[in-house]
């Protein structure tokens, strides 16, 4: 689902503020012994050598084939004339070329001259879990097979569509492009080292990109040599320092610069859609949604079948009040990606704004439809249903979110308050009791 640039949390109270969710962590642990003899073979160190045979960078990747594909970051041979692989047990692989790339997730998929390898299987990441129990393998400052443990700290949403998993694995220079694998042994993302002003953060990219550019490459018979990767002009900014400083910004929570960098980009790329919304992205997180308006409004106007683009519109223009807007701006984006339930969310709470109650129903019910595991459109459905006196429905409505989501502790709240409108006190006690152990701030006077 499209979130606003993860900016806007599509769920208002309905009897009471919103309030920031507990984290649950898993308790799952992992075999490392066992995982680091797996997957180890399947991980090798990447040496990048520019024309003149000077090697310019170190960094990671592991096989997803045993005829040789092999996935690591696009930055790692952004640069490359030519590359070789190093196996954990010494042996030594030349990259043929490129077979498929994705420079906005750092990705790309090169195919080596080997057969027979043994190689990682990709898991899932939609639904991945904050705290859930990670280990990575990578190459640190060229130290090949290095293996370290962690959890995904957070799950975030840094560019509309663009998701990164945080991870307190660490990842240093040359561990780019190394796998970050569950208890199973299976891939759920890719690293990808981020830099802000000294500090690392350590990112990796979900596994669901990485699928699209294995898709990608099934169309490819041939692999294009190393050499001759080119960036157009739209994916320049993708790889552009300022647009990685932007993202490592906007992570840090340091929006002043992330302004900035995003200012820089603008000014670099003035017809670029992406540039637009990184800079839009940055005002909205600095509250300047007039400002924000602007940029997206000039994305349109360079792209105007961008969904993307007219839902950001919508979300500021419901942050700065002006609902008969956003509600326009909700229905063009609608028209472009009518299956995304984070669009149809964003009208209902439009919708709501002016007491178009029926409506804030229908489009939450839309929302639901087409992303049956959203808790916060269940939440905001029941929230609807609520404030239009159908409080039977806003119970089903709310309990199937805290059952999708346990956390939800203004849910619980909410849930609370509907079962004591209907006489129902033990469920009602039961639901504040709830409420109560996961944010105790919600009782106080």
């Amino acid at each position: 689902m499209k979130r606003v640039l993860g900016v806007f949390i599509a769920a208002v109270a309905l009897f009471a503020a919103n309030q920031p969710a507990t984290v649950c962590a898993e308790t799952e642990t992992i075999d490392l012994k066992a995982l680091a003899k797996k997957a180890r073979p399947a991980v090798m160190l990447l040496v990048v050598s520019d024309a003149n045979g000077k090697e310019i960078a170190t960094g990671t990747g592991f096989l997803v084939s045993s005829d040789g594909k092999l996935i690591t970051n696009f930055h790692v041979i952004e640069k490359a004339a030519s590359a070789v692989a190093k196996a954990e047990n010494g042996g030594m692989f030349p990259v043929e070329g490129v077979l498929a790339s994705d420079p906005k997730n750092d990705l790309v998929l090169l195919k080596l001259r080997a057969k027979d390898q043994p190689f990682l299987t990709l898991g899932k990441s939609e639904n991945i879990e904050v705290g859930t129990r990670i280990a990575v393998i990578g190459s640190p400052l060229g130290l090949e097979g290095t293996l370290s443990e962690g959890i995904v700290s957070a799950v975030r949403e840094l560019m509309g569509d663009m998701k990164v998993l945080q991870i307190t694995a660490a990842i240093s220079p040359g561990s780019s492009g190394s796998p970050v694998m569950n208890a199973k042994g299976e891939v759920i993302g890719v690293t990808r080292f981020l830099l802000l002003g000294g500090q690392a953060l350590n990112f990796a990219v979900p596994v669901i990109p990485t699928r699209a550019v294995l898709k990608k490459a099934q169309k490819v018979s041939v692999a294009s040599p190393l050499a001759s990767l080119i960036i157009d002009d739209h994916d320049k900014v993708f790889t552009d320092p300022n647009y990685l400083a932007a993202l490592a910004a906007d992570d840090a929570q340091d929006y002043v610069s992330m302004l900035k960098k995003a200012q820089t980009l603008a000014r670099q790329y003035p017809e670029n859609v992406d540039a637009l919304i990184m800079l839009g992205a940055a005002y909205v997180r600095l509250n300047s949604y007039s400002d924000a308006t602007v940029s997206f409004r000039k994305a349109i106007k360079l792209k105007p079948d961008d969904g993307l683009a007219w839902y950001n519109l919508g979300e500021c223009y419901r942050e700065d009040g002006r609902v008969d807007d956003a509600i326009m701006a909700y229905k063009q984006a609608i028209k472009l990606q009518p299956n995304d339930a984070g669009t149809w969310t964003g009208l209902g709470l439009a919708y709501a704004k002016v007491l178009r109650l029926n409506d804030a129903v229908a489009a939450h019910l839309q929302a639901v439809r087409f992303k049956p595991d959203y808790a916060g459109a269940w939440n905001n459905l029941g929230i609807a249903y609520g404030k239009s006196g159908r409080t039977v429905d806003a119970i089903a409505a709310l309990r199937q979110a805290v059952t999708l989501k346990p956390n939800l502790a203004d849910t619980w709240y909410n849930l609370g308050v509907a079962y004591r409108q209907l006489g129902r006190a033990d469920e009602a006690a039961s639901a504040f009791a709830q409420a109560r152990k996961l944010n105790p701030s919600l009782f106080k006077k």
